[in-house]
């Protein structure tokens, strides 16, 4: 049974349908995801709208192979071919007559008095073959043409979608009721997709951007990092491979084909305008996934915050036997735990020296270990110790390595460790905002670029990711 895609962004569409609006101009490149979007509008109004799709050379057959999905809604009687080639280059009238001929006949088709009242539906219609005919008229025809159109949405109590490729559509904009443009660029070879909601009528828009995917030929709106925690449960771990670590992501493993490899060092910059929060959701599941395996865990946390705000996303997760090969470095505030080593007072060689005898003490059961360490707060907290710091980041990789470890290293632009770091890694991978939206990107080697999500769905931390395609 096919999945269907989470409706996130799509809220805003839906409530501007639902209050009454008529028209909606749908404009941007080729390729860009239009008539997906507006396929996927449609399709969440099914019970009160008959779908018309009006288009330009594209059978049934041609379309239903595109978007099988689409067959659930639009009946091929639904799906009106006209062919610019036969008509809009010799009268552009006829195409008109045909349009206002198919939303007519529609309409009476659903005003039949034989239908049950609930049978009955209004016309919503996708025009996608408006560029083809408006570029045949005269400025005053074209505005005549579209008004005649909107009307007719309003006259059977319809909803009706310009789709448009063309730059000059400044009197249709005026007219419809809602604009919105689809649009893409490029994060190095891989494309984001964002839909701009520039106007819709009565609708407060509350992120007039949003990052979307194509992801298996739908329509899906990147959200946000969340937390939607229900109830609690324990963590279920994905089994390590005598080659690699789960990242204890199902997503995560299939980018990284299975996992981490063993003795491996991961380098991941955080942008400046990215929470310090969303590398929590990233951790969660790789360092879980260690500790519920007996495996240990060894964490360095950023210096200026509670301990808590790392250990609240771990240990209701794990049993308490899990906790015996857990520590974390950083401060507590008040709260102490035989997991939590006090970091305050200690000037960074002190530090690095206690570092490495924990190290050294969770090594003594023989497991596997994480590491993980914030090197561009250490910078920051210990400043006249940089070269020590930048040694300590150099020393731990081969540590791990040899050791057949695993090494996250977490920096951001601006520190000097960010550059050691990308010297020294095996991976790197980058999270940055754009639209206020969290992508994970795969910078060396290049092999993906997603959407992150966080979930409590099974009652503990998973990281979610959806590919930007």
């Amino acid at each position: 049974m096919e999945q269907k895609p989470k409706r996130y962004g799509l809220s805003d569409l839906e409530r501007f349908v639902e209050i009454g609006n008529r028209s909606l101009l749908v404009k941007g490149r080729s390729g860009t995801g239009k008539e997906t979007l507006c396929f996927e509008l449609a399709g969440g109004k099914v019970k009160e709208y008959n779908v018309i799709f009006i288009t330009r050379n594209q059978t049934d057959k041609i379309l239903y192979r595109r978007f099988p999905w689409i067959t659930d809604f639009i009946s091929p009687s639904n799906i009106v071919e006209i062919s610019p080639e036969d008509a809009v280059l010799t009268d552009p009238s006829f195409v008109i007559s045909a349009i206002v001929n198919a939303i007519a006949n529609s309409s009476k088709k659903v005003k039949d008095p034989f239908l049950a009242l609930e049978s009955v539906r209004k016309p919503f219609i996708i025009l996608d073959v408006w560029d083809s005919v408006s570029r045949e008229m005269n400025a005053l025809d074209r505005m005549r043409a579209e008004k005649l159109l909107t009307s007719l949405a309003e006259k059977y109590d319809g909803f009706i979608i310009f789709l448009s490729e063309q730059q000059d559509t400044a009197s249709l904009e005026y007219l419809v009721d809602g604009v919105i443009e689809t649009s893409q660029r490029y994060f190095k070879t891989y494309r984001i997709r964002e839909v701009s909601l520039e106007k819709l009528k009565g609708v407060p828009i509350k992120r007039p951007k949003i990052p979307f995917t194509l992801q298996n030929g739908r329509f899906q709106s990147f959200s946000n990092l969340r937390s939607n925690m229900k109830s609690i449960s324990m963590f279920t771990p994905l089994p390590d491979s005598d080659a690699r670590y789960s990242t204890g992501s199902k997503d995560f493993d299939s980018k990284l084909n299975g996992g981490f490899r063993r003795g491996s060092v991961i380098g991941i910059e955080i942008d400046s305008d990215v929470d310090r929060f969303a590398f929590v959701p990233l951790l969660s599941p790789i360092a879980l996934n260690f500790m519920v395996q007996n495996n240990s865990v060894l964490i360095s946390s950023s210096s200026d915050q509670d301990v808590s705000a790392v250990v609240n996303y771990l240990t209701p997760y794990v049993d308490k036997d899990a906790l015996k090969n857990f520590r974390i470095f950083g401060h507590t505030f008040g709260t102490k735990s035989d997991y939590i080593i006090e970091r305050e007072g200690l000037d960074f060689e002190s530090t690095n020296t206690e570092w490495q005898k924990t190290y050294s003490s969770l090594k003594e059961n023989g497991k596997p270990l994480l590491m993980s360490v914030d090197y561009s707060f250490l910078e920051l907290a210990y400043q006249s110790e940089e070269k020590l710091i930048l040694k300590s980041l150099i020393d731990n990789s081969r540590m791990i390595r040899h050791n057949k470890d695993l090494f996250l290293i977490i920096s951001r632009p601006g520190y000097k460790s960010l550059e050691i770091m990308k010297s020294v890694c095996d991976l790197h991978l980058r999270l940055f905002d754009h639209e206020g939206t969290v992508f994970l990107s795969a910078l060396k080697p290049q092999l993906f670029l997603c959407n992150m999500q966080s979930s409590f769905e099974s009652g503990y931390p998973q990281l979610i990711l959806e590919d930007s395609v």
